[in-house]
């Protein structure tokens, strides 16, 4: 008989054997018992967590010769043919290799037809999202008015790609990723019944890499068990088959890094990558490591026990400071973005770890930044004092102040006048509007960006606009007024690692890699350098908007389904995106202008002239 793969020979037959997903189990269950079962559901969720597993168990348990039941008991033949896929009441359909409007009519035209063996004909469409919108239309008929014996499940890795004409019409699951625990509990009952040996470790970073899916941790072990030629499969088989690096490697690295020990880690970088580590890969580990660290020092995370009761782990988590691994992080993720666009993948790497050595000029460089950023502002509040509102509130603020009469006293005792310098009117005095002194509060908004606010720039659309945007960033990396900008500003060198996807005349969309970086490019101290930017450049750019990858997807599926010559400007969908908007801070004026400046006048006296409107 020929090899079954392992998560083909554990794939659960019953509802009990299921790992995970007890929320979406016990409805099921609660609907067969309450005689409330739908005609159609959607299971929506990542690879590998048991969408098409659970659909076929429903099956079972609608067909069973003992039920409809909760639990199908595997035992009559009706069970047994459906697991073997010969029972044809329960069609299993890939939508990705069937997925033309003809597929769907005929599908369609057998749907009337009576199950021959068990109660309900079942339709398991896997891959729904890949269907043509032909196909969509054409399913949609049936999908809301089937017949008695009919029951559709539909399954998918990316719902947003779904019409809302289908999404109104499923009873909707959400399948969540699997635990390390639960995973881990599934390996060891696994290496039991096939009788291998393997160490806990290997075990943990096998849950590990699997990244909360079931079937790729199977499909790992099974490749594992391949490729070792121990007795005992190790933590080293696992990570020569997963291309992982090992824990142990990455504290090498940061304890270099730490010790400001640059050859010693370009060394231990070398050696990883000539094991055969992709680049990209190196980066992803070392991020996750870092975020491991950040939860271990605020006691938050402590599924990964091993690792977290490494001794060389505890060690170097009390080296490593927090605003170290934040800094550490913006390195790695600003390598991440620049080496997208770039075939020198190894030497950005290269970099970020001489960068992390260095942390002293890491320090000097964001002073830099905070500094020139602050001498901005002030000199936008000397051009204009009382009309700038612009100004946000960081961690090194300018407050305008106007010294007291003890102040000023002090200091003419410490600078006397020489008596032969003649005493000349203060420009900054005479003005007709005195410097008014001002406390400086960020807004507490906590609003978002809105579909509405996309929707605005996608209806109002501009190809000349896109068309100069689209130049400005093929050519950013020679152009010497943003490499003005850039050199000083990182936010600045995220915002062109983005893809501009829409712009109108005055505004444009720009797709950033996640949240935090779009939240970052759209604050209001970032906005105001920007803009300023596109002014130099030529461009009457007046806003824009970061969205992260994922949503701009969703909404543009929504946009292009909608989208016609009847209907140029479509209402989009409403959902939530944690994108927030600007927030602009206030500047509060204070009422003790007046006497403050009597103090001034009663200490000089008509040695300065003070004039009010």
């Amino acid at each position: 008989m020929a090899y079954v793969a392992l998560y083909r020979a554990y794939r659960p037959q019953k509802f009990s054997e299921v790992v995970g997903q007890q929320h979406i189990i016990k409805t099921l269950q609660n609907a067969i018992q309450l005689n409330k079962v739908a005609h159609a559901y959607l299971f929506c969720g990542p690879r590998g967590t048991g969408k098409t597993t659970l659909a076929k168990i429903m099956a079972k348990a609608l067909n069973c010769e003992h039920g409809p039941s909760i639990e199908p008991c595997c035992e009559c033949d009706i069970c047994k043919g459906i697991a073997k896929g010969m029972i044809s009441d329960v069609v299993e359909i890939d939508a990705a290799s069937n997925n033309g409007v003809d597929d769907v009519r005929a599908l369609r035209d057998t749907v009337k037809f009576l199950p021959s063996s068990g109660k309900y004909k079942v339709y398991i469409i896997d891959e729904v999202h890949m269907l043509s919108p032909a196909a969509f239309n054409a399913l949609l008929k049936t999908l809301e008015e089937p017949p008695a014996h009919v029951v559709f499940i539909l399954a998918t890795t990316e719902p947003y790609r779904l019409p809302n004409t289908i999404l109104s019409r499923c009873q909707r699951f959400d399948f969540q990723s699997i635990s390390i625990d639960d995973i881990l509990k599934r390996l060891r009952i696994v290496a039991e019944e096939e009788n291998i040996k393997v160490t806990e470790e290997a075990l943990h970073q096998i849950a590990n890499s699997a990244e909360g899916g079931m079937r790729d941790a199977l499909s790992l072990f099974d490749q594992c068990i391949s490729y070792s030629v121990n007795p005992e499969i190790t933590i080293d088989d696992v990570l020569a088959v997963s291309g992982n690096i090992s824990y142990q490697k990455i504290i090498e690295l940061l304890d270099s890094c730490i010790s400001l020990d640059e050859t010693n880690a370009i060394k231990i970088l070398d050696g990883i990558l000539r094991e055969g580590k992709e680049v990209p890969r190196v980066i992803n580990d070392i991020i996750l490591f870092l975020r491991d660290l950040l939860l271990f020092k605020n006691n938050a995370y402590l599924e990964k026990k091993i690792m977290f009761e490494n001794e060389a782990f505890i060690s170097l988590s009390k080296k490593v400071s927090k605003d170290i691994i934040y800094k550490w992080l913006d390195i790695l993720n600003d390598a991440n973005n620049q080496m997208r666009f770039s075939t020198q993948k190894r030497a950005f790497l290269e970099l970020a770890i001489l960068k992390m050595n260095d942390n002293e000029q890491n320090n000097f460089i964001n002073l830099s930044n905070r500094l020139e950023a602050l001498e901005y502002q002030v000199s936008q509040m000397n051009q204009n004092p009382n009309a700038y509102h612009e100004v946000k509130k960081q961690e090194t603020s300018y407050v305008p102040h106007i010294p007291t009469a003890e102040e000023l006293s002090n200091m003419m005792n410490n600078n006397p006048v020489v008596e032969d310098t003649p005493i000349v009117e203060t420009p900054a005095l005479t003005e007709t509007k005195p410097i008014i002194p001002v406390t400086i509060e960020e807004v507490n908004d906590d609003s978002y960006i809105t579909v509405k606010d996309v929707e605005a720039i996608l209806n109002h659309g501009s190809r000349e606009t896109r068309a100069k945007l689209n130049e400005i960033w093929q050519t950013s990396s020679y152009n010497q007024i943003i490499e003005r900008y850039t050199s000083t500003n990182f936010t600045i060198q995220m915002l062109f690692n983005g893809n501009v996807v829409a712009a109108s005349k005055e505004a444009f969309i720009v797709v950033l890699q996640d949240t935090g970086f779009c939240n970052k490019v759209m604050l209001y101290q970032n906005y105001a350098r920007i803009i300023e930017m596109f002014s130099e450049l030529g461009l009457n750019i007046k806003d824009y908007i970061c969205l992260p990858k994922q949503t701009w997807q969703k909404i543009l599926a929504d946009w292009k389904s909608k989208y016609n010559e009847a209907n140029p400007q479509p209402q989009l969908e409403e959902f939530s995106i944690n994108v927030k908007k600007r927030v602009i801070p206030q500047i509060i004026e204070e009422n003790n202008v007046d006497e403050e400046l009597e103090k001034i006048n009663e200490l000089f006296g008509d040695d300065i002239k003070i004039t009010e409107d």
